[in-house]
């Protein structure tokens, strides 16, 4: 939805960790940079989503008194969050009405309970899922000034239960809480570090004791047996949202869960979470990010406490207060406060009555009024410098009022018209003519303020100030008016596309409601901003620009070099707690008693699925049909890649910056724009895409514009030069990226040695010798090799068929593949240290240890033996290595599944941890990885989880081709989840352990450790 909704989730995730914000439950983050094993091994790992906040003051205190007229009021229910979207439908059911919104896309059911709780329905059959987030409206913002931090603490501490949930003996465990509460308190006061360090071993002692009266990780545990994926919860600086996908067939005892922990909040097993928020605190220390997006909210806030981030001051951090903490929960969690966001495989009258059944008797009560002192206007450059450990780059920002308002729609087409990823003044003149490295802009809208950014990354022998010069003028042709009025038409259109494309998705449905309710806007109004757009004109946004975009920014340059004002938190020692996992709580038997049918898995039948054909060139052609919407994705695949043909890589970077005989590089991007398309080539190590995608209605011109660059770009010497020097200048970059060197160099480097995927590219000389016509010649010849098509959209296989035979052009006898180059792995035979040293507080270390070649009858206990040791929120690995002793903020193992028939298992353990503990931490998980616990509960509940997932999961639309991909990879020609469900039946814990002594126990280890020499 617009642009800024397609970047909402990439910039929320990039804020929560920028702003030290990581959700309470993930268990590893793997950057998408990072190799295809590795990022296999965190299919498991949840994924936070979404962002977005309130609106100005004055909505803020109009919103408190309706819901002051919703706690007086006894039947009638009445719109707490302003939400009066359009005229009142009845629904199924006659004492549920609901709102709704005229042209809405997805047939959005609103519905308020007569306590308050506002709830968003959507449905879509898509698979038998439904995806939910619970909103919370209340943030970091409403943190008290003197205990900042503490709604993220929360966040944490809804994981760990109540009175009935966790707890094997309330009456007990109740005594010794409320003591370790009042020792909290003994300690915040205490000004005497002696004596705050003997109250705390106070603390410490007791929470032992009081950890054997727990029931640990039995929220993960109900939750997982459901089949719940993305189990997680975000803080920001308006929000606390909770969030799950699970089973259609599971929407009650779901409810049943989470209705009793949002009943109250206990704070049990509170110092080991402690922990891992202090360690959150230090992995911001070594965030050059994070820092950046630090700066950018201090120096613009000045008043707001926005200016603070959420996960809080380190000196309140190590002062928290238990009282402090349920005072927020009781002013803050309330019915009328909240709303539950639902998309999926639902009936809208059976699940407003479930909510109802579950929600309906939640407390309600007046919400504490948010005020705040409006900021002063910015009357000259703000410029800040953020030292760091990573590449040098510029961030632009400029603040404007908060979501709904007029400066935030504007700011959509703004932002669009500067850059898009295509068509903007930035993409145009600065990105595709390499007079920078590389840049983007987005808006990002908050309650009380919106941000515009915009961020620019130097070429070699380039000054920060030169590119803000650079950015700045962009922004003045915008003033100045000098732009397409076509731009404005195209930008609103792709909007639209993206609108289209994004809505398939139940998560991005979900993220709408969540920021509807989020920023008290109206459905309507959110569903009728793109018709507002509109009506936008030219001369307007040039007025916009004049207004609003003055010498009233701020610079935060991104400079290379040490940070002297890095703050580590010191976290004191704790004892290891006593982790019973054969406890029970009364409640969750209960809840084990709970009924709720099982579905039938679907597997997918490629035969049956993918109509196949071939072209009249003998081109074989794939087609899947796009039932929802009027989108295509045409993809032309090439079994050959950079380990292939190491100048491929380069002419497929090289490809964007060229024109043709008829067009310029630049007039390409406009068509294609204007269109509602997009063009694409990728390559990987051993496949190419070349890929065209947008509106069905656009599909021939599409296609005819697409041949034609193929087979006539035209060779430009200077733009391979700066192309040239842009790789080189990313290599110096990458060399100071923590992530590149640990999960790309080192990762590749621990599996290869010396010589692997990672180093076969073309060297500085190989580069300065290649000549533009060596790579535009094979541009030209690549479909002259063998290759096939696949296409997905509305438009039949003959229509289909017949734009192809007329513009895809082969030569007769289609080229054959060069012969890929071949990396051994290296055998683990004995242990091996491999270490890179690293300025930063944490630490990083990942055990690897090389398996059998690809074996698929591995593939089932895998499985399991990830759900049950090594990859869940409620997994063996979870509970010892961060539950109970608090020795990583991140920990898994895995055993890994190869992409490709050719390649080896693997067996991983991976730990993120203070530097300090990192002995203890290696030899916790070396001996879970010796000796794997045996709980058989545990173990018969993670075959449950996998099979109800599997029996939810639907592989739909286009994800069915490239499945069948995958299948094809591993020398497999069916969906071999059907083995992984058949094997889970029956699985035995003895068979399990079978597996674990074969290929997990015993192993030598190459140790990947990265982290700063003098600390560990």
């Amino acid at each position: 939805m617009r642009k800024i909704t397609h970047w909402k989730y990439v910039f929320l995730c990039l804020l929560l960790l920028i702003m030290g914000i990581n959700a309470c439950k993930t268990i590893t983050k793997v950057e998408e940079s990072t190799k295809r094993e590795a990022k296999a091994l965190t299919e498991s790992i949840s994924k936070v989503i979404n962002k977005d906040a309130d609106k100005a003051d004055k909505t803020v205190k109009s919103t408190d008194k309706t819901v002051d007229k919703t706690v007086k009021s006894t039947d009638k229910t009445v719109d707490n969050t302003t939400e009066t979207t359009a005229k009142k439908v009845k629904g199924a059911v006659a004492t549920h009405t609901y709102d709704s919104a005229e042209n809405d896309p997805l047939k959005t059911r609103i519905y308020t309970l007569k306590n308050g709780l506002k709830v968003y329905l959507s449905v879509n059959k898509d698979e038998p899922r439904i995806n939910t987030a619970i909103a919370v409206r209340a943030g970091a913002k409403n943190d008290p000034r003197d205990a900042t931090g503490l709604a993220h603490y929360l966040e944490h501490m809804l994981f760990k239960g109540t009175d009935k949930i966790a707890t094997v003996d309330w009456e007990k465990e109740k005594v010794m809480l409320q003591k370790i509460s009042d020792l909290y308190e003994a300690h915040r006061k205490e000004t005497d570090p002696e004596k705050k360090k003997a109250i705390y071993q106070q603390i410490d002692s007791l929470s032992f004791a009081a950890s054997k009266h727990a029931a640990p990780n039995e929220y993960d545990k109900m939750i997982s047996s459901l089949g719940a994926k993305g189990t997680n919860a975000y803080t920001f600086v308006d929000q606390t949202v909770y969030i799950n996908d699970i089973p259609a067939n599971e929407l009650e005892k779901w409810l049943t869960i989470e209705s009793e922990r949002f009943r109250m909040v206990v704070l049990r097993l509170f110092h080991t979470e402690l922990e891992t928020v202090y360690e959150e605190f230090n992995m911001g220390q070594d965030n050059d990010t994070r820092k950046v997006y630090k700066a950018i909210f201090k120096n613009l806030f000045k008043k707001h406490p926005y200016n603070i981030s959420t996960i809080g001051l380190g000196e309140h951090l190590k002062n928290p207060s238990h009282v402090e903490i349920q005072k927020y929960f009781d002013e803050y969690y309330v019915a009328n406060n909240i709303a539950i966001c639902l998309s999926g495989d639902l009936d809208p009258a059976k699940t407003i009555k479930l909510i109802e059944k579950h929600f309906g008797k939640l407390r309600q009560q007046r919400v504490p009024d948010f005020t705040f002192e409006p900021e002063e206007p910015i009357t000259k450059p703000i410029e800040v410098d953020v030292m760091g450990s990573t590449a040098e780059y510029l961030n632009l920002v400029y603040r404007f009022e908060g979501a709904g308002s007029r400066d935030a729609l504007f700011l959509n087409l703004m932002d669009g018209i500067l850059q898009n990823g295509q068509a903007g003044l930035m993409d145009l003149n600065l990105i595709q003519q390499q007079k920078i490295l590389s840049g983007r802009a987005f808006q990002f809208a908050m309650a009380d303020y919106s941000l515009h950014v915009i961020s620019g990354t130097p070429r070699e022998g380039q000054s920060l100030d030169d590119v803000k010069k650079l950015v700045l003028e962009q922004i003045e042709h915008i003033k100045k008016g000098e732009f397409d009025e076509d731009l404005i038409k195209a930008v609103i259109k792709n909007y639209k596309l993206d609108e289209m494309k994004g809505y398939e998705s139940n998560r991005a449905r979900v993220g709408a409601f969540v920021d509807a309710f989020i920023l008290k806007r109206k459905w309507q109004d959110v569903v009728d901003e793109l018709a507002k757009l509109d009506k936008i004109t030219k001369e307007d946004i040039v007025k916009f620009a004049n207004e609003n975009y003055k010498d009233n920014y701020l610079a935060v340059y991104k400079r290379n070099g040490e940070d002297k004002n890095v703050m580590k938190v010191e976290k004191p020692p704790i004892t290891e707690l006593e982790l019973n996992r054969a406890a029970q709580s009364d409640f969750a038997k209960e809840f084990e008693k709970m009924e709720s049918g099982r579905l039938t898995p679907a597997f997918v039948n490629y035969k049956e699925a993918i109509e196949d054909y071939d072209l009249d060139n003998g081109v074989n052609f794939y087609y899947i049909k796009n039932k929802l919407n009027p989108t295509f994705s045409l993809y032309y695949i090439f079994d050959m890649g950079k380990l292939h043909d190491k100048e491929l890589g380069l002419a497929i970077s090289y490809l964007p910056y060229l024109g043709t005989d008829k067009y310029t590089a630049a007039e390409l991007q406009k068509e294609f724009y204007k269109l509602g398309l997009s063009f694409d080539v990728s390559s990987g190590d051993r496949r190419v895409y070349v890929t065209l995608s947008g509106l069905e209605e656009s599909f021939e011109e599409g296609v005819k514009l697409f041949e034609h660059i193929l087979a006539n770009v035209q060779p430009d010497k200077t733009a391979l030069n700066n192309l040239t020097d842009g790789i080189l200048k990313k290599r110096v970059d990458a060399k100071k990226d923590k992530n590149t060197i640990f999960w790309s160099a080192l990762f590749d480097y621990g599996k290869y040695g010396k010589e692997s995927s990672f180093k076969h590219r073309l060297s500085e000389q190989e580069l300065k010798a290649i000549t533009p016509e060596q790579l535009t010649e094979k541009i030209k010849k690549l479909s002259h090799y063998k290759h096939y098509v696949f296409y997905y959209g509305q438009n039949s296989p003959k229509q289909t068929m017949a734009t192809l035979n007329t513009y895809h052009k082969t030569q007769e006898k289609p080229l054959s593949y060069p012969e890929p180059v071949k990396f051994e792995e290296l055998v683990t035979t004995k242990d091996k240290v491999y270490f890179v040293d690293y300025d930063m507080v944490q630490a990083q270390i990942l055990m690897l240890s090389k398996d059998k070649q690809f074996d698929k009858t591995l593939y089932p206990p895998a499985r399991v033996f990830g759900e049950y040791f090594g990859s869940g929120l409620s997994s063996i690995v979870f509970q010892e290595i961060r539950e109970a002793r608090a020795l990583a903020y991140s920990a898994f193992s895995s055993f890994s599944v190869p992409r490709e028939a050719d390649k080896s298992h693997y067996t991983y353990g991976f730990l993120a941890v203070q530097s300090d503990k990192l002995k203890d931490a290696v030899t916790a998980m070396r001996n879970l990885m010796n000796d794997m616990p045996k709980a058989e509960k545990q173990f018969e509940s993670a075959k449950t989880s996998v099979m109800k997932k599997m029996e939810s999961e639907r592989i739909t639309k286009s994800r069915i081709f490239f499945d069948y991909l995958r299948a094809k990879d591993r020398g497999l020609d069916y969906d071999v989840r059907k083995d992984v469900y058949e094997k889970a039946k029956s699985m035995s814990m003895d068979e399990l352990a079978t597996f674990f002594n074969e290929h997990v126990k015993g192993k030598q280890y190459n140790f990947l450790i990265m982290g700063k020499k003098e600390n560990l």
